[in-house]
Order: structure tokens, then C-alpha cells, then sequence
């Protein structure tokens, strides 16, 4: 009699951070015995691990849940996790009554799947092919059938578009070092779900990282919902430049890829971050503005002063135009004007970066900006982050890689002692 390998469904949803911890879920169900389908309807389990950044990843996430609920087999577990449980659990209760668990605990999963994981599971190293979804998946395709192609993938367009999608590679090596973050920005509900900043300990992440070069790993990613949290929370923990100096020192490795820089930690540390660059191994930086108004950055309770940032960003050009350069801005935040919001657009003109995400505001439970006053209209917020998008487009296919500043030959001067950065 043949007896089947059970199967379990992993769907996630979200940040690079959720993708990971999705390729971690896999292992702990081939340490229980499972093998893993996309098939809803074929699954003994189905585990969504949700995203609640704003309401268009709950609303995805919501729609992936009642869909599981009604694809599958009669006696499947169908189980919720990551952030929407601890974000909005009225509305999952709504439309789910079984197991839940947030982003930060795994064990009722283990509880679920009858794991005793007879070693420790690893929750770092390249994403999981069955963690993308339909579109990743395609990109994923497209990119590495480019990537063989030299006459394509020498092109400088094609590295301005296909740059941001660097992880999904076979190749890269998800190295997560913090989870949470150290930051009270007001319109975001995730420090909910995942709590203040929890460093790594830097011998364990000196561990991984050996024995991902062991394995043949060249290229890291360093993962954390705000990696520049790392060591916040401990006692002379050093800092993120830290472990990228770990990384950077190191011979075998060819590239090391930063996401989720906070600006104002890139402001205050700028001379070393310089220093990283000039070592030649960053090929992506990814540092979320938001906004181009200063009056606005005060409201999202943002700890830094815009035409600092671009000054930043306009020295990273300058020196190193190699190195492509993202962003993320958010529009239509409750008191922002047509003043306000032609700041963030003239910004983006004027950085002319590889990839710019823009968000349209929305209110998220319990946060300090769904009770301010000023909400814009729907519209307007659609109208304002179309204008975002076309001038981002502008930037790639008229301006090239000439990313220069409107001022011309802007340097940067670091004053003493407050460490303030301008333009000269």
C-alpha cells in the first residue's frame, strides 16, 4: 500500500522579510514530513502568512484566506500568520476561526505540524521559488533568461529596470539579522505585529555567514524590517555598518545588498556609509524618503529633513553612479497639500533613481495618522501617486543614468558638531 508524503500549501505575502520566513516555514514542514505544493485543493495544510502594510495587502491577504477556506479539502488545516492577526484580528476573525499566530512565534505552527525538529531550523539562504507569486515568479523567469543574454543584460535601461528585483535569485543569500524596528512612524501598524527592534547575535549571523560561504554563496542580502535597528537593543551591540563591514571584508564575496536603509540613520552615518560604497561590493541601495515635505516628514513623526537626504543621495551618484539607488514615497497623508505634494514629485525628478515605489496613503487601526485630521480624497491620492509614477518613468526612458542634481555640481559638507548635512 502506498502511502503519500502529506502536503502543505505555504502562501506569503509581502516584504522580503515575510518571503523568508516563508522559505523557513517550508523547512519546518520537511523536518515534519511534508512536502510542498501551490495547490490549494491538493494540500493537507494550508498556511497563509499574511501582510498588513496597508489595505491593499490586506485586502490580497484577506482574499487568499476566503479563498483557501473555500478550495480546500475537507479536513485541511487552513492556518493564519504574520502580521494581519496582530493588525486587524476583527476582520481575520471574521472570515477565520482556526490556529493563528504572529510573525515572531512559529511554535504553534510546530504544534500543528507535530514538529520536534530534531536540529535547528535555519530561516536564512535564497527564497523559496514557492514563496513569489504568480508576477515574481515571472519576473524571476524573464530576469534570469536577460541575465544570460549579454547583449541585454549590459544594457543600461535593462539594469535600472530589472535592478530592484535582485533577490529573486537562486544565488543570493538571505542573511535576516533584526526583526522589528526602532521606529514610532505614524502611519504604520507593522511595529505592532513585530515589536522593537530584536538583534541577531553578531556570532550567530558570523556563523551563517561562514557557512553560507561554505555552501558557495557570493551575493547576500542583509534582511530586517529596518536593518538599521540592528543592535538598538543591546548594550554596546555596534551597529548595521558592522555586519556589512563583516561581509565587505570578506574576499569570497561579490556583492552585498542593502534594503531598508532608514534615512536618518544614513544622514547621521554617511561618511562610513561613503566608506562602504567605496569598496565596490554594493550594487543596490534602498533608502524609503516618503515624502519631499518637510512640514509632511514631521507629521509622519520621520526624524529627518529632505533636502538632507537628497544631498545624500546626490553624493552616492556623484562618486559611485554604478550603484542603483531606490526609494519608496507615500501620497495623499492626511494635511498634505498640492504644495506638500509637489515637493515629493520635484524630488523624484530631481534624484532621477532606478526604481521608485509609491504608496497611497490609508488609515491603519490604532495608528496616530488615522486619527489626524486633513484626510484627502480618494481621488486626489490615486491622481497624486499616477503623477509619481509618470515622472519616475520620465526619469528612466529620457534622462538615462545622467542622474544630476538640479543645482549642478552639489558636494556635501558634514557640520560639526551636530552632524547636519547640506549642499553647497
Amino acid at each position: 500500500m502506498n502511502h503519500r508524503q502529506p502536503l502543505i500549501c505555504i502562501k506569503s505575502l509581502g516584504c522580503i522579510s515575510n518571503l523568508l520566513d516563508g522559505t523557513g516555514f517550508e523547512r519546518l514542514a520537511a523536518e515534519a514530513g511534508y512536502d510542498v505544493t501551490d495547490n490549494l485543493s491538493k494540500a493537507d495544510v494550508i498556511l497563509v502568512n499574511t501582510c498588513a502594510f496597508n489595505q491593499i495587502k490586506e485586502d490580497e491577504a484577506v482574499r487568499i484566506i476566503t479563498l483557501a477556506g473555500k478550495t480546500k479539502r475537507r479536513g485541511t488545516q487552513l492556518i493564519v500568520c504574520g502580521c494581519l492577526p496582530s493588525i486587524n484580528q476583527q476582520r481575520l476573525r471574521a472570515i477565520h476561526d482556526g490556529v493563528v499566530f504572529g510573525p515572531s512565534d512559529p511554535s504553534l505552527l510546530l504544534a500543528a505540524l507535530r514538529v520536534h525538529a530534531s536540529r535547528r531550523i535555519q530561516f536564512g539562504g535564497p527564497l523559496s521559488y514557492h514563496q513569489y507569486s504568480p508576477l515574481k515568479k515571472t519576473i524571476y523567469q524573464v530576469k534570469r533568461t536577460a541575465d544570460a543574454l549579454p547583449l541585454v543584460g549590459g544594457l543600461n535601461l535593462y539594469r535600472r529596470l530589472f535592478a530592484p528585483f535582485f533577490v529573486y535569485a537562486r544565488d543570493v543569500y538571505c542573511l535576516k539579522v533584526v526583526s522589528g524596528c526602532c521606529g514610532t512612524c505614524a502611519y504604520c501598524a507593522i511595529r505592532f505585529a513585530k515589536g522593537r527592534a530584536k538583534s541577531k547575535p553578531l556570532p550567530d549571523i558570523q556563523n551563517e555567514f561562514a557557512a553560507a560561504l561554505t555552501q558557495g554563496y557570493r551575493r547576500f542580502v542583509l534582511v530586517g524590517d529596518e536593518i538599521t535597528a540592528y543592535g538598538r537593543d543591546v548594550e554596546n551591540g555596534g551597529t548595521i555598518l558592522d555586519v556589512i563591514d563583516l561581509l565587505n571584508q570578506e574576499p569570497q564575496v561579490s556583492s552585498v545588498f542593502l534594503e531598508s536603509f532608514e534615512p536618518g540613520f544614513m544622514i547621521a552615518h554617511f561618511p562610513d556609509i561613503l566608506q562602504i560604497f567605496n569598496r565596490g561590493k554594493v550594487p543596490i541601495f534602498c533608502s524609503s524618503v516618503q515624502s519631499g515635505s518637510n512640514r509632511i516628514l514631521s507629521l509622519m513623526n520621520r526624524k529627518y529633513q529632505a533636502e538632507d537626504y537628497a544631498a545624500c543621495l546626490d553624493e552616492i551618484k556623484a562618486s559611485f553612479p554604478k550603484v542603483a539607488l531606490r526609494t519608496e514615497v507615500m501620497v495623499g497623508f492626511p494635511g498634505e497639500t498640492e504644495e506638500d505634494f509637489s515637493a515629493t514629485l520635484m524630488l523624484i525628478r530631481r534624484l532621477n533613481l532606478d526604481f521608485v515605489r509609491a504608496h497611497i496613503y490609508e488609515d491603519r487601526p490604532n495608528t496616530p495618522a488615522a486619527k489626524m485630521p486633513g484626510k484627502i480624497p480618494e481621488d486626489v491620492k490615486r491622481i497624486r501617486r499616477k503623477k509619481i509614477i509618470r515622472q519616475h518613468w520620465k526619469n528612466l526612458f529620457f534622462r538615462g543614468s545622467g542622474r544630476k542634481t538640479l543645482q549642478g555640481q552639489n558636494r556635501l559638507i558634514l557640520n560639526e558638531p551636530a552632524g547636519r548635512i547640506t549642499s553647497t
